[in-house]
């Protein structure tokens, strides 16, 4: 898979709660940022401690409003809807290996 289908099939296991295959889209290192550099969180387990009460509650959910793609990252404007909560996000993907490695959040 190109790193556009990478991130693609990431937002359509978020989006069907499957957290195993939510999980193995990203590399065991990945690192989660605030745009640019103000990191979030590391690691696949940070990412499972956060998605599983999301995912098994079935409270969140993302629409792609527009996607850029250049080699390894792809850039998305995100909405994503959680309980009754709606947040904009323009998302920066970094896909090697077959792996998402980063993700930058920018937010208002």
């Amino acid at each position: 898979m190109n790193s556009l289908e990478i991130v693609n099939h990431r937002m359509q296991a978020y989006n069907s709660h499957n957290l195993e295959d939510f999980i193995a889209l990203y590399a065991e290192d990945i690192e989660i940022y605030t745009y640019p550099d103000s990191l979030l969180g590391k690691g696949k387990a940070h990412l499972q401690s956060i998605f599983e009460p999301l995912f098994s509650k079935k409270s969140v959910h993302v629409d792609i409003h527009y996607q850029l793609s250049k080699d390894s990252y792809v850039i998305n404007h995100e909405t994503v809807s959680y309980n009754d909560n709606k947040v904009d996000y323009v998302s920066i993907y970094e896909v090697k290996n077959s792996l998402i490695q980063s993700v930058r959040f920018i937010r208002d």
